[in-house]
This record gives structure tokens, C-alpha cells and sequence, in this order.
């Protein structure tokens, strides 16, 4: 097989037979054009290896001339941004900007664009970068299957770093119809987040193809949640037996470091442990973003939790859980106020975190020294947990929570590409909305339409 073969069979999904090949090629010095040279490079990312990627892009960058050469540059930027080094990231974009010349193809446009909006998403601007990735992933020329990521994914991604869930299940829904590993996976991590457990482990099994190891640690992080939600140690630690050779020495990634936090929360082992959290506040320093920061210090909490560290010192500032946080701080001392749990917990809940709600409630529970007050947190904490599964519907007119926001802001007279940009999802997935809508509500015109949501949403 040549490297002109073994770029085919990577496009194609080959990834087994791309590999070898090319590493045969490699030790041959027979790489005409870097062909093998980049097959190398695609297979370095997808094993989570992302400095190793970049570096190897790079070299293909110096090597290659025009197009191809440009490409190899923006690949190299990509690789480097999803690892959080944003400063090479931002050198690789613009020496590939430089190297452009004349009228650049489709594809390579798209390429480099992409790479600029997941350098704003690292940086923090979520549902910004989400939408121009997600508008990208729309775009009439075919996705790079060279590059470390495709635009559809890594939009759903940048959401979900930015807590941005309901949106970021809308963006997945979307692509219902092109089921891919790695939108198995992040769509099992939404739902471990909410605590639709059945519903993860669904997803899980739904990955019936190998994954590479870059996917293969979101997998063992919905893994090790399910485990851990489960309350079993003997099988927590099982699992992380399982699923820690996975782990070891991959390259953390910023956009998922509450994945990341999961893993650390539920290590075998204190060197385990200690090895991912050496990781992860690399990974943070060297991004340096208010966001990364705050998400740290969250899993610092939830160790502190797993550990019963009655030490913990809070050091987060956004709501909720910088109150959650608090609250956990007291528990761990002893300290519980039930009615101000009750109040954290809801927040939680509120926010989308009812699986954290209800372990915030047992765990004040089990410090209570009168039995009703007791009972009435871990009532509380079951009544937050059954609100999955409901919380979807409408007050008693039939349409769901997201049908009712699209509607309330028909009534504020915006267009569909207006009520996208308000909900962080596509027009198109709007217009699906309304189309939804009228069929519940059995109207036609948009002014029979808008009367109908007047009277049911006044």
C-alpha cells in the first residue's frame, strides 16, 4: 500500500490499515508529499496525543508548499488549541493566514476559520464560537477528516464547557440522522450531567464500533460517572481498573476538563489521582482562563467531597456552584443548616445538576442529628431528583420548555435567525420548533399561530 493508499484509508475510516502503513512508509523514508507524514499526525490526535499532532503538523507545514502546505499549518493550530496551548495555537493560525495567497480554496477557508473559532471557544466565548462552528459544520465543502476535530462536534463541545446543555442536546439532535462514536459520547455526558443514568449507559452501548483513544477517554469519564452515581465503591474501583490505561498520558483538553474532573474524582488510586490533577492544572495555568480556573476549583470541591477533607477552602465565584461549594465546605464540618440546603440544592437542580442536588441533600442528611429533619433533606433530595424526565413538559398546554422560550419570543415579534441567536441554537432548528408548535397547537397562518401562543403563554 502507498502513502497515497494509506491517506485513502484514513479519509475512509481504515484507521488500522492507514496506520501501519504509514508507519511502514515512515521507517521506509518513501513519504512522497507527507502523505504518511500526516496520516501520522491525524492518528496522533485521535489517540489524544495533541502537543505530539501539532508538532508533527508543523514539520509537515515547513516541508509543504501552496495549499496543502497552509492546511498542514492550520491542522498544527487546531491540534495545539484543543491541548490549550492558545499561543502556539494563534503562531500556527497566522503563519498559515500568511502563507495564503490568491484565491484560497473552499475547504481551506473553512479550515482556518474553524480554527479561530475554537480558539475563541477555549478562551471562554462559548455560544459565540459554538454558533460559527456549528454554521461551519453546515458549510457546503466536506469536513477535513485530517484535522483533529469536526466543527459539529467540537460546537456541542464548547457548549457543554460552557454549561450550555439544553443547547448544546438541541445541536446534537440535529445531527440525529449522522450518528458518529464521538456524538454518542457527548451525548451519554449530557446526560450523566443532568443524572438520566439509563439514559447514559444507553448511549454507551450505543458505541458499538472501536474508538480511538481520544474518544475513549469521554467514555471511561461517562464510565466512571455511572459508577460513581451508583455509590458502589468495590465497583467504582472495577471500573476505574478497567478504563485507567485509557487515561494514562493522553493530553488533557481544556473544553473537556469536567471530564477530566470526573476521572479524578473517581481514581483507583492516590498516584492516579495525583497524576490527573498534575494534568489538569497544567492544562489550566497554561490556558489561563477565568472559566478553566473556576472549573477546577469545582473538582476540587468534589475530591475534597469523595476524601471528607474538612480543609476545603473555597475559591469558587459563579452561581451555583460557588454556593454549592460553600455548602459542601460546612457539611463536611459538621456544620448543616437544612433549610439552606434545601436552598443550594435547588439551585442545583434549577441549573440543570439535580444528580449533585440529591448527593448535597444525603450527605446533610447523614450529618443530621434529628431523624425528621433527616427524612425531610433526603425527601427533598429524591423530589429534585424525579424532576428528570418531567421538567420537559409545559404547564398543562403541551408544548416543552424549549417549545414555550421559542414561542414567548415569536410573541416578541423576532425572526427565527433572532430567536437562534437569543437560544444559542440554528434557525433551522427553530423552524423545527414552530413547526412543532403548530402542530400542537393545530393552527395554520402565523397569525392564527401568534393568537394561539397569546392566549396559552399570556
Amino acid at each position: 500500500m502507498t502513502a497515497v493508499a494509506a491517506e485513502l484509508a484514513w479519509r475512509e475510516g481504515d484507521t488500522a490499515s492507514a496506520i501501519e502503513t504509514a508507519d511502514r512508509i515512515l521507517t521506509e523514508g518513501t513519504d512522497q508529499d507527507c502523505l504518511a507524514a500526516g496520516v501520522a499526525a491525524a492518528a496522533a490526535a485521535a489517540d489524544g496525543a495533541l502537543f505530539d499532532a501539532a508538532a508533527r503538523w508543523r514539520v509537515i507545514a515547513g516541508s509543504l508548499s501552496g495549499a496543502p502546505g497552509v492546511a498542514a499549518a492550520a491542522r498544527a493550530a487546531l491540534a495545539a488549541c484543543l491541548a490549550g496551548d492558545l499561543s502556539s495555537a494563534a503562531e500556527d493560525l497566522a503563519a498559515a493566514r500568511a502563507r495564503l495567497s490568491g484565491a484560497a480554496p473552499r475547504g481551506l477557508t473553512v479550515l482556518l476559520d474553524g480554527v479561530d473559532a475554537a480558539l475563541e471557544a477555549v478562551r471562554g466565548s462559548f455560544a459565540p464560537a459554538a454558533r460559527k462552528l456549528a454554521g461551519l459544520a453546515a458549510a457546503t465543502v466536506p469536513a477535513d477528516p485530517m484535522a483533529a476535530e469536526q466543527w459539529g462536534d467540537l460546537a456541542v463541545t464548547a457548549l457543554v464547557a460552557g454549561g450550555h446543555d439544553a443547547s448544546a442536546a438541541e445541536l446534537l439532535a440535529m445531527f440525529a440522522d449522522r450518528p458518529t462514536p464521538r456524538r454518542h459520547l457527548l451525548t451519554a455526558w449530557l446526560h450523566l450531567r443532568a443524572g438520566r443514568l439509563a439514559a447514559a449507559r444507553t448511549e454507551i452501548a450505543a458505541c458499538t464500533t472501536p474508538v480511538l483513544r481520544r474518544d475513549a477517554v469521554l467514555a471511561a469519564a461517562v464510565t466512571i460517572g455511572l459508577a460513581r452515581r451508583a455509590g458502589d465503591d468495590e465497583a467504582l474501583r472495577a471500573t476505574w481498573r478497567r478504563v485507567a490505561p485509557v487515561v494514562a498520558g493522553v493530553d488533557v483538553e481544556p473544553l473537556l476538563l469536567d471530564a477530566w474532573g470526573e476521572l479524578s474524582a473517581g481514581a483507583g488510586s492516590a498516584f492516579e489521582r495525583d497524576t490527573i490533577v498534575d494534568a489538569m492544572t497544567t492544562a489550566v495555568g497554561r490556558v489561563g482562563a477565568a472559566w478553566c480556573v473556576e472549573t477546577d476549583n469545582w473538582w476540587r470541591v468534589q475530591r475534597a467531597v469523595v476524601a471528607g477533607d474538612t480543609s476545603l477552602v473555597v475559591e469558587l465565584t459563579v452561581e451555583p456552584r460557588a454556593s454549592a461549594a460553600r455548602m459542601w465546605a460546612s457539611i463536611l464540618t459538621g456544620d448543616v443548616n437544612p433549610v439552606a440546603v434545601t436552598e443550594v440544592a435547588d439551585l442545583l437542580a434549577h441549573a440543570g445538576h439535580p444528580w449533585d442536588a440529591m448527593a448535597l441533600c444525603g450527605a446533610a442528611a447523614a450529618r443530621m442529628s434529628n431523624p425528621a429533619d433527616a427524612r425531610e433533606l433526603l425527601s427533598t433530595g429524591r423530589a429534585l431528583r424525579a424532576r428528570i424526565g418531567t421538567e420537559d413538559n409545559g404547564p398543562g398546554d403541551g408544548l416543552s420548555k424549549r417549545e414555550r422560550a421559542v414561542g414567548e419570543l415569536l410573541l416578541e415579534g423576532m425572526t427565527h435567525k433572532e430567536i437562534g441567536a437569543r437560544l444559542y441554537i440554528s434557525p433551522k432548528t427553530v423552524e423545527q420548533h414552530v413547526a412543532k408548535i403548530r402542530q400542537k397547537l393545530a393552527v395554520g397562518g402565523r397569525a392564527e399561530l401568534i393568537a394561539s401562543l397569546r392566549a396559552r403563554l399570556a
